[in-house]
């Protein structure tokens, strides 16, 4: 054996053990998933660096992010509860679920702190709440919520087609008296093309936007729009809204020629429960359950 071909192996050796500390520094278990008491864990990326977390430590981050810091107690145990029943709702069948896959914003704690946030109210709202999930006919349910709504949330099968029993449209007039019920945007006729050329891959050519352009084809029974024609192409009201990056798919508008001014109502897909609307009766003195049952019918904790 020559002495090159020697060093390659020794040098290969060496880094066995390097690399292994490496990746089980960076992989291993941490001590929240080993003794979650709930037996909920979170694998997540934070500035590159995997890691499993608990319930708990996953909670706070989102909750901080989801709630303005003056939220009520009885909606932060709401919010626990719905968060709870939702890693809960991903996690069935023993899978570790990837915060990705969640799609929830999460704040540092340098974020959370920031903004204000009581962190101490929120791990109260966590324990006092602790191992409760809400289900329906005995099963564990996909428990959606958004900010606010157009003062009345939307059935899961206007949205997205399949009829979902515990996600009926209920009144929520509360939400009209949010700071964020109405907002006018003016979206031009430039970023109205680049945005549905983006996702179709298809070329859009107006020389300009006329009113016979833009119909509204369908509104569902909590008035927000179903389907729009624009161009001649049709998109179901939740697509157009998230393409173009209006805050909720209710909406008036009024076309001008470059462009289309969109009054919008709520902020969300509509569905679930509204946080406005939670904050709002625990203000009336309603607790947790009440609200969660009230957005949620039919179900039980």
């Amino acid at each position: 054996m020559n002495i090159r071909l020697r060093w390659l192996i020794t040098g290969f050796l060496l880094m066995i053990p390097i690399v292994g500390t490496y990746f089980y520094q960076r992989y291993r278990p941490l001590e929240e998933w080993e003794h979650s008491s709930e037996g909920l864990t979170v694998y997540m990326k934070e500035q590159g660096i995997g890691r499993v977390i608990s319930f708990d430590v996953y909670a706070e981050g989102v909750l901080s992010a989801v709630l303005e810091p003056d939220a009520g107690e009885e909606t932060m145990k709401a919010m626990a509860v719905v968060l709870r029943t939702y890693v809960a709702y991903m996690s069935q069948n023993g899978l570790l679920v990837d915060s990705t896959s969640l799609g929830q914003p999460w704040l540092s704690e340098g974020e959370r702190m920031a903004k204000g946030v009581d962190v101490h109210k929120i791990r109260k709202a966590l324990s006092d709440t602790r191992g409760c999930t809400i289900h329906y006919n005995e099963k564990i349910i996909l428990p959606l919520y958004f900010q606010v709504s157009n003062g009345t949330t939307r059935n899961f099968a206007d949205v997205w087609g399949s009829d979902v029993s515990y996600l009926k449209s209920v009144e929520s007039s509360w939400d009209k008296g949010a700071s964020s019920y109405m907002k006018k945007i003016y979206v031009s006729r430039r970023k109205i093309i680049r945005c549905l050329s983006e996702v179709d891959g298809i070329e859009i050519s107006w020389g300009q936007l006329t009113e016979n352009m833009v119909q509204i084809v369908e509104k569902d029974p909590a008035g927000y729009i179903k389907e729009i024609q624009i161009g001649g192409q049709t998109y179901s009201g939740e697509d157009f809204r998230c393409r173009i990056g209006l805050p909720s798919a209710c909406f008036d508008y009024e076309v001008k020629k470059e462009g289309i001014l969109f009054t919008c109502y709520g902020r969300g897909h509509g569905v679930g429960l509204s946080i406005y609307g939670a904050n709002a009766m625990a203000k009336e003195g309603k607790d947790w359950k009440e609200i969660i049952l009230w957005y949620f019918p039919g179900t039980n904790v």
